[in-house]
């Protein structure tokens, strides 16, 4: 997962096989640097995404005490609409992503109970310290 707060240059997303990349669009212009022909790109649509997306924001603040990290976190009602969610199409069924559950026994968690964040990379198993700090 990257978070990219400042501009970006033309072709974002070529190369992008896996994950999930959140970019602020302040001109109004990602659009038209986005490659639609390797990544899909939305507006960050489900409330995992949402969630995942502040609490990077959150962080970055916390550890480096960026201004535009907190004027977003200031006005995140109006600011999140700025984001751009881009994805390459093996992540379309991601919780963040989409806020459609493929089958009855799948769970997400955002946080672990302690309010830590829980990654776990695609593919990968839980070690016994994920297990015992992020499973429900």
């Amino acid at each position: 997962v990257v978070v990219a707060l400042g501009t970006v240059g033309r072709n974002v997303g070529a190369g992008m096989t896996g994950g999930i990349g959140y970019f602020y669009d302040e001109d109004g212009r990602f659009d038209e640097r986005v490659n639609g022909e390797i990544v899909k790109f939305q507006r960050v649509g489900s409330a995992a995404g949402e969630l995942q997306l502040r609490n990077m924001i959150e962080r970055h603040f916390e550890k480096t005490g960026s201004e535009k990290a907190e004027a977003i976190l200031d006005n995140w009602d109006e600011e999140k609409a700025k984001f751009w969610q881009v994805y390459p199409p093996s992540e379309a069924q991601s919780a963040v992503v989409s806020d459609t559950i493929v089958g009855e026994t799948v769970k997400v968690s955002a946080t672990a109970p302690s309010e830590e964040l829980c990654y776990l990379p695609v593919g990968a198993g839980l070690s016994p310290d994920q297990t015992t700090r992020c499973a429900d």
